[in-house]
């Protein structure tokens, strides 16, 4: 199970990995170099009082390893969890109906109206935080005020121009 999940450069990777490589290889080294004369027998197996002081040692060294263990497994379980209440946190608001603005706002359906409306507005709250007035900068127009749309060209001047490839082309024709 990984515990981290986060995508590392190309070469962030084979920085690590030589990193790992280089701390086993310190490890065995210290481990044999310590254990060696131990094992070497000359005259047969020696149990004397250093091998004890080596296996308290060996001893230290493994509490250190699991202490730092729990430290780091701790650490990436509470990222982990800071993580995913931030991403909740992130989340988009919920989507509030025409129905529940007005509940919230308590507003009437003239204001409501009139805050639909496209514009510059000024918004006034009263102490409760709800809506008291709504001052619209622009004066909407009157349908008689708008100009007549314009009208579509009689005579449209498009030509099509097919692709050289294509075997289904027609002859261009020409408005004069």
């Amino acid at each position: 199970m990984k515990i981290i999940r986060t995508r590392q450069r190309p070469f962030l990777v084979v920085i690590d990995v030589i990193l790992t490589v280089l701390a086993w290889v310190g490890l065995l080294f210290l481990l044999v170099r310590g254990l060696w004369p131990l094992i070497e027998t000359t005259g047969g197996p020696r149990i004397d009082h250093s091998a004890f002081d080596a296996l308290g040692t060996l001893q230290v060294y493994m509490w250190v390893a699991l202490v730092n263990a729990v430290i780091l497994i701790g650490w990436a379980r509470y990222q982990q969890r800071k993580s995913r209440s931030f991403a909740q946190r992130r989340l988009p608001s919920p989507v509030i109906g025409d129905e529940g603005l007005s509940k919230s706002f308590k507003l009437c359906d003239e204001r409501f109206q009139k805050l639909r409306a496209p514009g510059v507005m000024t918004i006034h709250n009263d102490q409760d935080g709800d809506i008291s007035h709504v001052e619209t900068h622009l004066w909407p127009l009157q349908q008689q005020a708008l100009p007549a749309p314009l009208a579509p060209l009689e005579h449209p001047r498009v030509i099509f121009l097919h692709a050289e490839e294509d075997d289904n082309r027609e002859p261009v024709k020409r408005l004069t």
